[in-house]
This record gives structure tokens, sequence and C-alpha cells, in this order.
């Protein structure tokens, strides 16, 4: 049952970021939450398509339609926390996980044209990996992140979603920093 399980979560995933169904994504982020928190499973022969899935849920561009009100950013906080647990309970020296998920991240948030709901997933994804990946990684940059954000708060007139965007990715990094500092 859990190839197809991990196949449906795979493919449900696929589809319905392309149709921007944010209600499902939930409900599959929380199948592979389910998968995870059972004892009895063994996923790590899965997790060639649970991990692309959850990721996706991360740092996609668009998760709904209306991104300026629904909470996508619950689903990409939610999504983070699953990968976390993914790099916590299978991360070894031989596959890493954990420093594969680091760099795919770290290579999304440095990019100058990385749109805002993108750059808040990487940053989520950074956080939940814990302490020392954010002194090591979201500190050295806290002020170059900082500069950015405020261009886009204090700056010209920009669309209302960059400007959510980048409030969003001001709370995550305060939330996350303020506590290692």
């Amino acid at each position: 049952m859990l190839p197809r399980f991990s196949t449906f979560i795979s493919e449900g995933v696929r589809v319905n970021v392309v149709q921007n169904n944010l209600a499902l994504l939930i409900y599959l982020m929380r199948m592979v939450k389910a998968l995870m928190d059972n004892p009895t499973l063994y996923l790590e022969k899965y997790l060639h398509e649970a991990i692309p899935a959850v990721m996706t849920c991360i740092v996609s561009r668009q998760l709904c339609l209306r991104p300026d009100v629904d909470n996508h950013w619950a689903l990409r906080d939610f999504a983070a926390r699953l990968i976390a647990q993914i790099c916590k309970n299978f991360s070894t020296t031989t596959n890493n996980i954990q420093s594969r998920i680091t760099k795919t991240f770290t290579k999304s948030w440095v990019d100058e044209k990385t749109p805002w709901t993108t750059r808040y997933g990487s940053i989520a994804g950074l956080a939940e990996l814990g302490p020392d990946v954010i002194k090591t990684l979201l500190l050295p940059r806290l002020q170059v992140e900082g500069e950015r954000v405020r261009s886009v708060l204090e700056g010209p007139v920009v669309s209302n979603i960059d400007k959510i965007g980048a409030d969003h990715v001001q709370s995550l990094l305060l939330k996350h920093c303020a506590p290692v500092l």
C-alpha cells in the first residue's frame, strides 16, 4: 500500500500545484506527515517521491489562485517542518539528504530574481533545519536580505503581492534569527 500512497502524493502535488489547488496540497502534506508519524512504516524506499513533493510545496512560485488572500504561507511553513523532520529521520553521511536540501534552499534564496514566495519558503526551510543552519547560512546574509525587504516595503510603489511577500519574509527572519542572536 505504501508505494501507492507515495505515488498518489507525488502525482497529487504535481497536478495540484499546476491547478493552484491549495486545499488539496494541504491534505497531501498531511498525508506525508501521517505516513512519517507511523512507526510501522519504512519510508526510506519512497523518499525519492516524498522529498520532491514536499520541496515543491515549499518553494513553488504560486500555490493558490489568490496569493494575496489565501494563506499559502502556512502550507510553506508546514512543509518546511516536514522536510526538517525528513532530514532528522533519514539523513546520513551516505545519502547527504540534509546537505542536498540545504543547497537547494540556499541556491533559490540567494538568487536575485527569486520571487518573494519562493524566498519565504527557502528561508523557512533553512530555519527549520535548526540553529546551526541559521547561524551559518541565514545570519551572514541577514543584512543583505534586510536591505532587500526594506527596499520593497519603503521604496516606490510595487505590487501588493510583493509587499505582502516582503512583510512575511521580514516576520519570518525576525522569528527565527532573533532567538539565535
